[in-house]
């Protein structure tokens, strides 16, 4: 397979002043020292994204360390089906932009169209017992890979709701509420049908790709897919445009949207003991969080929309020699770039005939060659 990603190119970003890498592999591992500059590398291929990158950071935090400027810039070199597309992205102005061949996007997630990444950090060990937001962060970015416009559903949800309470709380226009609300109604249905739709795809992969990570039931509650899943659309539109205009005086004394697939919980469950993945051992969360994005990898692969690229920052060090073998093969036959961290180079030996090998030591990346 010809890797997905050919070059990157770092400009005062985070540890690096300036950086440059060809990519000839489908595998990359990235090892060194705690600190050396390795996850930065990860992080800056993170940032072709519409989400805030793998460390969820502010777009000042990214500058580099040495420099008085708050500018930063990233170049990518991504290859699918034989046509190479140059992507850009950074900080100027105080603004955060994104280009393609040289002209402007009219937003970050047009860049998704090209590649499409998904990750694995250690701050998501947490993602089955930490908040219930990083949850549905974490599953409406895999849902993403489902809809291209799942993202900028959510996005205009959330603004239309913004627009309701301003309404509500400063100028009463019950014509114009009718309007948001509808609106509202109408592209939460929309959201819910996704999310189904990845559900379903979800468990069809489950169920006919073998693999040897423990694979979770999951589900999703929330009032408007609960309404949703038994009602017509044009009913289920009707029912929550009520609801919303019901609930407006306690909506604007609360300065919140009470009912919103913003609200949903993402749930995860242990397929034989069905116990909650929040009840299991971190052992097994590790296996639901591999699993899952193995199988949303090959949903993507399947929706031919562009070329998936996963990144797994120091996963290695946290699986037996076994489980590193088992990720290497079920990696091998998605056939899909993957870029690796980790701090020894004992971690990769399943990869030292495969993978594109760099050093990391002082945010200086040299290649190992045989």
């Amino acid at each position: 397979m010809q890797p997905a990603i050919l070059k990157l190119g770092c400009r005062n970003f985070r540890s690096y002043q300036a950086l440059s890498l060809d990519f000839s592999s489908r595998f990359v591992v990235f090892y060194g020292k705690n600190g050396a500059g390795k996850t930065n590398v990860l992080e800056a291929i993170s940032l072709f994204s519409s989400d805030r990158g793998l460390r969820k950071a502010s777009v000042s935090d990214f500058a580099n360390f040495n420099t008085k400027s708050e500018g930063w810039n990233l170049e990518l070199v991504s290859e699918n089906g034989g046509y190479k597309t140059f992507l850009e992205t950074g900080l100027w102005n105080g603004r955060r932009f994104g280009k393609i061949d040289g002209a402007a996007s009219a937003s970050l997630s047009a860049l998704e169209e090209f590649i499409w990444l998904l990750w694995i950090t250690p701050s998501m060990d947490t993602i089955f017992v930490g908040s219930k937001a990083d949850r549905r962060n974490f599953f409406d970015h895999l849902v993403s890979g489902c809809d291209k416009k799942y993202k900028n559903r959510l996005k205009k949800i959330q603004n239309l709701q913004r627009e309701r309470l301003s309404v509500l709380m400063y100028r009463r226009d019950e014509a114009w509420l009718n309007i948001l609300e509808n609106k509202i109604a109408e592209e939460s249905v929309f959201v819910a049908k996704t999310r189904f739709e990845f559900l379903n795809r979800l468990k069809e992969i489950f169920e006919n790709c073998g693999s040897n990570f423990l694979r979770p039931r999951v589900s999703i509650n929330g009032k408007i897919e609960s309404l949703a899943a038994i009602r017509s659309d044009e009913d289920a539109v009707l029912e929550i445009s009520d609801f919303l205009k019901n609930s407006r005086n306690e909506d604007c004394e609360k300065q919140s949207t009470g009912i919103s697939v913003h609200r949903s919980l993402w749930l995860a469950h242990h397929q034989k003991s069905q116990l909650e993945a929040e009840n299991c051992s971190t052992g097994e969360q590790k296996a639901f969080l591999i699993s899952l994005v193995l199988a949303v990898a090959r949903i993507y692969q399947q929706s031919k929309r562009g070329v998936p690229v996963l990144l797994l920052d120091d996963l290695m060090m946290h699986l037996d020699k076994v489980r590193r073998k088992t990720l290497i093969d079920e990696l091998s036959e998605l056939n899909i770039q993957t870029f690796f961290t980790g701090t020894e180079l004992y971690l990769f030996e399943d990869l030292k005939n495969t993978a594109q090998i760099f050093h990391v030591e002082n945010s200086i990346c040299n290649e190992v060659r045989e």
